[in-house]
């Protein structure tokens, strides 16, 4: 937030654009999916991922404000599940873990029954 807040300034008093990374945590555990972006989520702000997830929430919201009050330049972008060519092996996410199960000649693992829905990003 106080990095957020930060920028803000330094955008404002050099009239610069402002791109916010943000993430899809700000949705909290969401009861629809895919998420629409007029979704807003449902979140815990005492949870154990909180201070990540609410530090999102709240530059996302210090951007807009910033945008109405001072007509800064904004973008937020919501990043799905990134993936790409740099990716570590052994990360732990679901497109590292296809590739590694495939290469290796082993049974793909799928979490649930199947019907889970994902967005990803190609960085």
């Amino acid at each position: 937030v106080h990095g957020a807040i930060n920028m803000l300034g330094l955008a404002k008093r050099l009239r610069a654009r402002l791109l916010q990374a943000s993430t899809s945590e700000v949705y909290g555990d969401p009861e629809i999916h895919p998420q629409r972006e007029d979704y807003w989520g449902r979140v815990n702000p005492i949870g154990t991922r909180s201070c990540y997830d609410e530090g999102k929430r709240c530059a996302e919201t210090l951007m807009f404000d910033y945008h109405r009050q001072h007509a800064l330049e904004i973008k937020v972008v919501r990043i799905f599940n990134t993936y790409g060519p740099r990716m570590h092996p052994n990360d732990g996410r679901v497109v590292s873990n296809f590739i590694v199960q495939a290469l290796e000649g082993e049974n793909i693992t799928i979490y649930g029954d199947g019907r889970q829905t994902r967005s990803f990003c190609y960085v």
